[in-house]
């Protein structure tokens, strides 16, 4: 608390999880209640990386081209720590696929939360309902610039609204793609919510702006 650094953590390579011509880009954490680190590699090779509490690497899995499809992972943006059950699980963008996965606190797959046409972060959870960033929709086979929005998922971990996108619709239990309504957002990068249930939103490329705060109503 006093902002002495107690550790730091280093390109996978040091370790030998990583070979040296792997890209290392973290780009988010989530820590568990033991003090476990999960960290995201969603510019670089697309792995999750699990750290103890004192910075030492305990596992790692996901990246590209595995056995089994469903550990692969696509600019892996975001993660987060779900508690809305019994058991706590891990809650993981897969950003590129359009789709967030979920994994043990172990690395064991558990199942896909479909994200059709959004280029999704990673979870914020309040309550029963989790919210995600969209930076872009996927139109006419590719990501398109300024098409960003917020996605909000229920206890089942189905889209029950998009701020600033289309209104979610399930067909025969499909997920229907999704878009940008392209009059709120640019790209939504990040975002945190309130006790009141009030949003902040920073964006990515979005002329500068300030971020933006959303009040529930």
């Amino acid at each position: 608390m006093s902002g002495r650094l107690i550790f730091s953590i280093g390109h996978p390579q040091t370790y030998g999880v990583y070979r040296p011509d792997q890209p290392f880009r973290p780009t988010d954490i989530a820590i568990g209640d033991n003090g476990d680190l999960y960290v995201t590699d969603g510019y670089g090779s697309d792995y999750i990386l699990q750290y103890d509490s004192q910075g030492r690497f305990i596992r790692s899995w996901g990246g590209h081209d595995n056995i089994d499809a469903n550990y692969n992972l696509s600019n892996t943006h975001g993660i987060g720590i779900d508690k809305r059950t019994n058991i706590p699980e891990l809650i993981v963008s897969s950003r590129g696929a359009q789709c967030l996965k979920r994994f043990t606190l172990s690395g064991e797959y558990l199942g896909t939360i479909d994200a059709n046409g959004a280029y999704i972060g990673g979870p914020i959870f309040k309550g029963e309902h989790f919210y995600a960033p969209v930076c872009w929709s996927h139109i006419d086979g590719k990501n398109q610039d300024d098409s960003g929005f917020i996605s909000v998922f229920d206890k089942d971990n189905r889209v029950v609204a998009n701020l600033g996108g289309t209104a979610p619709e399930y067909i025969n239990g499909q997920l229907q793609p999704m878009q940008s309504t392209w009059d709120v957002f640019n790209h939504c990068h990040g975002l945190c919510v309130d006790d009141d249930g009030n949003l902040y939103v920073g964006q990515w490329n979005a002329n500068q702006s300030y971020p933006m705060k959303l009040e529930r109503i």
